[in-house]
Parts: C-alpha cells; sequence; structure tokens
C-alpha cells in the first residue's frame, strides 16, 4: 500500500477530531490520535465499532488497536447497552441488536484511567426503498490520470418523502473473479484455488432532497465500476439514509477529496467529526458516530452490454504474466481476497 492510500485510510475509514466546534480541520502533522469508526444501521448483520490510535511515521500512517476500554451505546437517553471487546479493537454489539427508525444513539467509552468519551446524540432515520437498480455500459466512463477507462455505471431509481428533509449516502462492494493470486517480480502466480478480488468504490457519493423533495429521483448514479473483465461480476449496492450532521461531515469530507483528485490522493488536512473527549477537551478525538438505515441490493452485471464496444483494463491493470514452471499460490482470505464463493456469486 503506498503511503498517500495507507494516509487515506485513516483519513476517510474514519474521519477526523471533535474539540469544540464541529468539522474544523487539522494538518497532517497531527494525525497522532484516537481514531473512532463508528456506524450503527438496520441491517441484518451483527453491529460493531473500531477504536484506535493512530501512529504517524514521517508520512504513513499506523493503526493500533485500543483495547481494555468499557464501550456502551446510550438508546434513547436511558438504555444502556455494552459491547464485548472481539480483539484487534473491534467491539461488538449484542447479536440481537439492530438500530431503529426514531430512536436515539450514542457512543460512551472510557479508558481504564477513567479518561471518558461520547458522541453527539444521532437519531435513526426512516429508510428508503429502491425501486429499481439497473446499469448501462460506457466506454468513457471513469477519468483517470492514464486517461478514460470503460465502465458500468449502475443507477437507482427512488420516491424521496415529502415534507421532509432527507439524506443518502451510497457505496458499493465489488466480487470479481481473481486468477492471480501472487506477484514477484513482474512474474504472476495463478491461483491454486477459486479466489474473488473484493474492490470498493473510492469516492464519496452522497445526496440531500432539498430540490427533489416528495418527488421521483430517477437515474441517480450510484456507482462506476471499471470495466475488469468480460465475465460477470457481483456488485453489492448499499443506499444509506443518514442524518444532516453525517451528510455535512462527509459533503466537506467529499468537496476536499475532489480538490485533491480521488480517495487515493491525500486530503489538504482532517476534518472533525462528532467524538470528543470530557475528561480533557483539548485532545483531538478522530471520528464520526453515524447512524444510517440500509437498503441493500445484490446486483448481477452480466456486462453483456459491453460485448464488442471496450476492451477489459484487467484486474492487474495489465495482461498476466505468468511463470515459466508452473507455481501456484494459494487464495489468502483478507478484506481484500476471498477463496469464499459469494452468496449471491453466479457461475
Amino acid at each position: 500500500m503506498s503511503k498517500h492510500k495507507q494516509i487515506l485510510f485513516t483519513l476517510l475509514t474514519v474521519w477526523a477530531c471533535a474539540c469544540v466546534e464541529p468539522f474544523e480541520t487539522l494538518s497532517e502533522n497531527s494525525l497522532n490520535k484516537l481514531v473512532v469508526d463508528a456506524t450503527l444501521t438496520d441491517e441484518d448483520i451483527q453491529q460493531k465499532i473500531s477504536i484506535h490510535q493512530s501512529v504517524a511515521k514521517e508520512d504513513v500512517v499506523f493503526r493500533e488497536p485500543i483495547t481494555n476500554l468499557k464501550v456502551d451505546i446510550l438508546v434513547n437517553r436511558k438504555e444502556m447497552i455494552s459491547l464485548t471487546h472481539q480483539g484487534e479493537g473491534i467491539y461488538a454489539l449484542p447479536e440481537n441488536f439492530r438500530a431503529k427508525n426514531g430512536n436515539s444513539y450514542k457512543i460512551i467509552f472510557q479508558k481504564p484511567d477513567g479518561t471518558k468519551y461520547e458522541s453527539t446524540e444521532q437519531i435513526m432515520p426512516k429508510g428508503i426503498k429502491v425501486d429499481r437498480l439497473h446499469d448501462e455500459f460506457v466506454a468513457d466512463g471513469i477519468n483517470k490520470e492514464s486517461g478514460k477507462v470503460p465502465s458500468n455505471n449502475l443507477y437507482v431509481d427512488f420516491q424521496d418523502p415529502a415534507n421532509e428533509q432527507n439524506y443518502y449516502t451510497w457505496s458499493w462492494t465489488l466480487w470479481e473473479r481473481q486468477f492471480v493470486c501472487h506477484t514477484e517480480f513482474s512474474v504472476d502466480y495463478y491461483c491454486r484455488q477459486n479466489c474473488w478480488e473484493i474492490l470498493r468504490n473510492d469516492t464519496w457519493n452522497i445526496f440531500s432532497d432539498i430540490y427533489s423533495d416528495g418527488k421521483p429521483v430517477l437515474n441517480k448514479l450510484v456507482a462506476q465500476i471499471p470495466y475488469y473483465n468480460y465475465d460477470g461480476a457481483l456488485v453489492e449496492i448499499k443506499q444509506l439514509a443518514i442524518s444532516e450532521e453525517a451528510y455535512r461531515f462527509l459533503k466537506i469530507l467529499s468537496e476536499q477529496t475532489e480538490r485533491t483528485g480521488t480517495l487515493v490522493d491525500t486530503p489538504p488536512a482532517a476534518i472533525i467529526g462528532n467524538v470528543r473527549n470530557l475528561t480533557n477537551s483539548s485532545e483531538p478525538v478522530a471520528g464520526f458516530f453515524m447512524v444510517g438505515s440500509a437498503n441493500t441490493i445484490n446486483y448481477w452485471l452480466n456486462r453483456e452490454n459491453a460485448q464488442g464496444k471496450a476492451t477489459p483494463v484487467g484486474l492487474l491493470g495489465r495482461k498476466p504474466n505468468p511463470n515459466s514452471f508452473g507455481a501456484t499460490a494459494i487464495c489468502i482470505e483478507g478484506p481484500t481476497r476471498t477463496p469464499q464463493k459469494p452468496l449471491w456469486w453466479r457461475e
């Protein structure tokens, strides 16, 4: 991972710091701080958060998990739900916990020395269902430094509720068949078993209904998937209804990213979120505690609409260069690769 991507992992996966006024900025030199990555949803999965210390050494940011914390979620200002540490700074809510529309939530945690932190209160918004998800192939869809890259653009249609403010963000996860599991000195080792590459969006996608209140929202672009292979791939599109405070935070972050290029470039500064130190108000605490109602759709991208229109760019960004002695490599399970067949995969 490049030094810019390592810095971005801290700046963008977790957010930035909280002092007195939210959404201020800090220089990159202040990256040594506690970081909270916490989003609660109504999805049917166990809800987890991450708390760690970011440590900047020269231009590289490292994550050091923070353990032995007492972490709770305050629900509706009266019910306290404790989280369990699962290792590596990951804290989990009970298996049956799901955020609910209209409920308020706040994260509160404490170090063994008594230092206490809490977020602002977040109210769970009502979720909105996607009426239609479709894609089209665009030969010059994505602008890259090296030129235009063909892509499948995915769009959603949905009905925005009338007479209320609504805010949304979209993300995507892509599973592509991967045939090269190791590269050494520009020589590739083919995978010893089935393997899937896992890719995620690298740009922010947010939306406010200020100009479309109560109207149908049609052909909203929510993903641009590079044309990696001739074969089909699985895309998960997640639409999240979020609070106005979360929208404002993401909007500022998105604007900074646009000024610097893409999410793989380093923004000029970190942005203050909504978590603060109650014991020492001068400590910058990175992180934005967010709640959102999710509508998740698994979409099979067959790529039939791309046939004869462009050449795939390939997952390696080039053609494979197999080794001459027939050596193979295993598919190692991790955040960006898996040997496990995705649930909605089609052969």
